[in-house]
């Protein structure tokens, strides 16, 4: 562009024009529109000092795919459908735009969109994902500095909802995908297997066969969630009634891994969240039940039965038994509603 860009009156088409790179370009229609077109002009010259340092614009969804391609080659699968779910949310909303003219208020409108379909916690995961896209795109000089950092974004709720035998049969019984009345069985024994296992979702959906051991009652995943804090691989104890749903499953299929959904592939966590959200359609139940709730439930139970805090904690794969306290808090409310009941 030349050092100095002015705009012209071009009469024979009635428009305010300047000339950058060689072309033509228009800014304004009607001769009273100056200011207008000065205004413009200072626009896509912001713009392109903005982008000098880049190779041009980008959409968002090409940022997307390219900061996918890097996370499924350099991060852990789990970390990957993480961010792939949060990335084709914002695509599907925003994808056809330049990513450098994405602003805080885009991402606030975003968030409302959010929230008809996920709670705090959801979202808090969903913008922290797109502001990480964002940020590797400025490091891999995709898109110049942006002010997204600047976001509030929401803190996750405590996951301390507990969800009662009644609740949790009408869960079971709310599990047939949306439309479909026939094929709820494959999530009725993953719910199952979380309530029996105090597993996270996410450790159920990467167990093998050939992580069980048979003859010990116990499988072994030398990779999860807190293997970094522990430096131990995860126990998953098999109690009774869970050895006799993985017998069941065993003899009923050819796969590696232990859990598949209805066309016979592994459940991911983020299909396990669309489920649990049409269960809360079905049933009614709040945001606040959602998959890591049959966790909590299997937990409060636990402190609930034996009171012995240090093997509930083993049982969960905690770091420390500090993380565990707070289920003698659900216990010990879970404990007051029951002798409300009991002794009025």
């Amino acid at each position: 562009m030349p050092a100095k860009s002015r705009v012209w009156w071009w009469s024979a088409k009635k428009y305010w024009a300047t000339q950058i790179d060689g072309k033509r370009v228009c800014l304004s229609k009607g001769r009273k529109n100056k200011k207008s077109a000065e205004a413009k002009l200072d626009q896509i010259i912001a713009e392109r000092q903005l982008l000098s340092a880049v190779d041009g614009p980008i959409s968002v969804a090409a940022l997307c795919e390219q900061f996918l391609d890097d996370a499924n080659e350099h991060l852990a699968p789990k970390t990957y459908e993480s961010y792939r779910y949060s990335c084709q949310l914002f695509v599907d909303h925003l994808g056809s735009r330049a990513a450098h003219t994405i602003k805080p208020a885009d991402i606030r409108k975003f968030r409302l969109h959010l929230s008809k379909s996920l709670n705090e916690t959801s979202q808090g995961i969903v913008l922290r994902s797109i502001l990480r896209c964002f940020n590797w795109g400025v490091g891999e000089e995709l898109i110049p500095n942006h002010a997204l950092n600047k976001i509030r974004k929401p803190r996750g709720n405590r996951r301390d909802r507990y969800l009662t035998d009644d609740e949790f049969r009408l869960m079971l019984r709310a599990t047939n995908p949306k439309n479909n009345h026939r094929r709820g069985a494959e999530f009725r024994r993953l719910l199952l297997a979380m309530d029996y296992t105090l597993c996270r979702p996410g450790e159920l959906c990467q167990l093998k066969w050939s992580h069980i051991r048979w003859g010990e009652n116990v499988a072994i995943l030398e990779s999860h969630k807190t293997r970094r804090a522990t430096g131990k691989p995860k126990i998953i104890a098999i109690v009774p009634k869970m050895m006799r749903l993985l017998e069941w499953i065993k003899e009923r299929t050819n796969s590696e891994y232990v859990f598949l959904n209805s066309r016979g592939e592994p459940w991911t966590v983020n299909a396990i969240n669309q489920r649990v959200q049409h269960i809360r359609e079905r049933t009614g139940f709040e945001n606040d039940v959602v998959p890591y709730t049959l966790r909590h439930r299997a937990a409060t139970n636990s402190v609930l039965r034996t009171g012995n805090l240090k093997m509930t904690s083993l049982l969960l794969g905690h770091s420390s038994t500090s993380t565990t306290e707070r289920y003698t808090h659900i216990a010990q409310q879970q404990l007051v509603k029951f002798a409300e009941k009991a002794v009025g």
